[in-house]
């Protein structure tokens, strides 16, 4: 008998039926063959099928569902389409790196800290669009250049304020992105890879005049109009003459509406740079005015972003226990020989044969026991899937909170903390193989 049941993910009433126990096999149909057996088989044994090995998690969905709530389209292209995903802005593995962004003040105040799977922190973007944007990084969104003047402006503002602390209250940082120039900025498109992007000028569709649903209300009239672009060096450009470039935009949606946080700026700025600074390193000599510009644009609000106030106690105290946290191996023989030797020393009788002391020899436990500190071999520490090991991640960790620090190499430390030390992929591998012959029998 089915019931109704509120779904936590969506927010709406579903139908629902109680689960029921699994029928026994029937003697009378015959064994099948192999392909249907691993076909019917338990979801332990068909681990390699397709439709297993690609299941959405569950983070996700739940994610996704608040966003269609909130966004209901493509931040890009406006588009309503069924595979819409999340895409997070700061797509770290190690969910402990929270804590740190949420000291540098990067989200909505309104939701106390940052949250790696909360809408703060992710847009929605078309199934094909996010693999450009998240695997390959063929393109950027940037806020326009007047709106990127303005936050780092602003920026450098609030963080001469936040250095006049007063070294008791140690007040958080100044900074709320609910207000301009963060709130609601204008949005631009920086191209890195054109031919991977959409090959053979193949256009992209982009929505204007978007229009929202909100629950209650009733639904408004669309008066969407649809234009067609296609990539040009590092823009995207009208298919028709005369050519002009997208302009900077302003994505709407009804999280204000619903009273709920808006999206990070700050954060899609720290996801522009990551892509940016790793297309100047491969392909610097060969990059446009417009992305050099952008570039360094980006590079000035990280470091911006990233900035610790001199002698911040509650930084500092973080950076201490860090260290502490990670003794050294001479920390740890220092401390255990004090002990031993605090303990005993004592007469060793042993045979000399055995090349041991000598009968009546004085001889220090601690020394022994030090000895055998520093003959035991540590066991490899594994890499993590950002390729720093823990003890490495401390360390990052720890330089990207220290006041004390050059600001580029702090905020270089802080991007490492973020991001690991992962590449995006070569986008055009595929054609490459293609043209090479590579896998052809």
């Amino acid at each position: 008998m089915s019931f109704v049941a509120l779904d936590e993910d969506s927010n709406q009433l579903r139908v629902l039926n109680h689960p029921v126990k699994k029928l026994p096999p029937n003697p009378h149909i015959a064994r099948g063959t192999e392909p249907l057996q691993r076909a019917l088989a338990a979801p332990s044994e068909t681990t390699d099928v397709d439709r297993e090995r690609f299941i959405e998690p569950r983070e996700d969905k739940s994610l996704r569902h608040r966003l269609i709530a909130y966004d209901q389209m493509s931040f890009f292209t406006g588009s309503a389409s069924a595979d819409l995903q999340a895409a997070r802005l700061v797509n770290t593995v190690r969910s402990n790196s929270e804590d740190f962004l949420s000291q540098q003040r990067i989200h909505d105040p309104s939701s106390f800290r940052f949250l790696l799977d909360s809408p703060t922190n992710a847009i929605l973007l078309e199934a094909s669009l996010h693999v450009h944007w998240d695997l390959y990084g063929t393109f950027c969104i940037v806020p326009s250049e007047s709106d990127a003047e303005a936050m780092l402006d602003t920026l450098t503002v609030l963080n001469t304020e936040w250095a006049k602390y007063d070294p008791i209250n140690a007040p958080v940082r100044p900074l709320d992105i609910s207000q301009p120039p963060f709130a609601n900025p204008r949005w631009d498109i920086v191209v890195l890879h054109p031919h991977a992007l959409l090959p053979d000028r193949q256009p992209l569709v982009i929505a204007r005049d978007r229009t929202f649903y909100v629950q209650g209300q009733p639904p408004p009239m669309s008066r969407l109009t649809w234009t067609s672009w296609i990539a040009y060096d590092d823009n995207l450009r009208s298919e028709t003459p005369p050519h002009d470039p997208l302009p900077p935009f302003v994505v709407e949606n009804v999280r204000l509406t619903l009273n709920q946080p808006i999206l990070s700026s700050l954060a899609m700025v720290i996801n522009a740079y990551y892509k940016l600074d790793q297309f100047m390193r491969d392909h610097g000599s060969s990059a446009s005015s417009r992305v050099r510009w952008f570039a360094d644009q980006m590079s000035m609000l990280v470091t911006a972003i990233f900035y610790v106030p001199p002698h911040y106690p509650q930084v500092t105290g973080q950076t201490q226990s860090a260290e502490i946290s990670q003794p050294s191996r001479s920390a740890t023989v220092t401390g255990t020989s004090q002990s031993a030797a605090v303990t005993s020393q004592h007469t060793v009788q042993v045979d000399p044969q055995a090349g041991s002391p000598a009968c009546g020899t004085m001889v220090d436990s601690s020394v022994s026991h030090e000895n055998n500190v520093l003959d035991a071999v540590e066991p490899p520490e594994t890499v993590g899937d950002d390729g720093l090991t823990d003890s490495e991640f401390r360390l990052v960790a720890a330089r990207a909170r220290d006041p004390l620090l050059d600001p580029d190499q702090r905020a270089d430390a802080a991007m490492m903390l973020l991001f690991g030390t992962r590449r995006h992929a070569n986008p055009y591998v595929q054609t490459q193989q293609v043209h090479t012959g590579v896998g052809q029998c």
